[in-house]
């Protein structure tokens, strides 16, 4: 087991830099923005012709102050999306993507089991999302300081918290429907379409009356409705996400247990 997690991490490793990087600069590059576009005094009034309901959906309320900036420019979109493609992606790459490869074939012809080929690979992935949302998380609670962002650091390890939940939630699907057996492609399609479907279902239902409690179901809604930078770890929400994360996992391992593995 250990073996198979090494070699899970080892195919993850450059591309884990490179979105580590590309992470942190997008981070950085937010962060020092704010003491220009705070000293502008432009912040109050940028979004002043667009309506209420669209700045809610958007994540851009109270946009002048440090949490409104960093949850308009960070957390309300960027950040969820890119960790949850990046959970996506190295799933995707790891399971239907060496499938199709025939990889997964070759390596199964060894002394090993379905399940632990699979866990092994969905732990490789946690363990680089977590270090890449602890990186993430560690620049904007101790960088904030240092460009004049006021922030309470339980918020923001809440929110990194939701984000990392929500990319687990999405890396739990691909694992599902590459365990069921749909091919690389199709995984992608099906977990990105989640994705989006989930973003706008948790921003842009609540402008609707008659559907506004659809958005519950949501896991963008389980990660992000309790605004995390503000008011900190949601229980509930986080217990949403990975409860429906175990049950994706379960579906995968099981599906893989069952089924004949594709040959190229």
């Amino acid at each position: 087991m250990l073996e198979l997690l090494r070699r899970g991490l080892g195919a993850q490793r450059r591309s884990a830099f490179i979105w580590g990087g590309v992470l942190v600069i997008l981070t950085v590059s937010v962060l020092a923005a704010w003491p220009s576009m705070s000293e502008s005094g432009s912040l109050d009034t940028l979004l002043g012709g667009l309506p209420p309901e669209l700045i809610s959906a958007l994540g851009l309320e109270d946009y002048g102050s440090p949490i409104g900036f960093l949850n308009g420019n960070l957390y309300a979109l960027f950040l969820p999306l890119l960790f949850a493609a990046l959970g996506v992606l190295h799933m995707n790459a790891l399971t239907a993507g060496d499938e199709d490869a025939g990889r997964l074939e070759l390596l199964l012809a060894l002394p090993v089991s379905r399940v632990g080929v699979y866990l092994s690979r969905l732990i490789a992935v946690v363990l680089v999302l977590a270090a890449v949302a602890t990186v993430v998380g560690a620049m904007v609670g101790f960088g904030g300081p240092a460009f004049e962002l006021d922030l309470d650091a339980a918020g923001v390890a809440a929110a990194t918290l939701g984000i990392f939940g929500l990319a687990l939630f999405h890396t739990a699907l691909a694992l599902a429907l590459a365990g069921l057996g749909l091919r690389a492609n199709v995984v992608l399609a099906g977990s990105f379409a989640v994705l989006a479907l989930g973003y706008l279902a948790h921003s842009m239902l609540p402008m609707i009356d008659s559907l506004d409690w659809l958005a519950a179901a949501s896991p963008w809604h389980w990660a992000l409705a309790s605004q995390p930078l503000t008011n900190g770890f949601d229980a509930a929400g986080s217990a949403m996400l990975i409860g429906t994360s175990m049950v994706l996992v379960a579906v995968g391992l099981l599906a893989i247990r069952r089924r004949t593995i594709r040959t190229v």
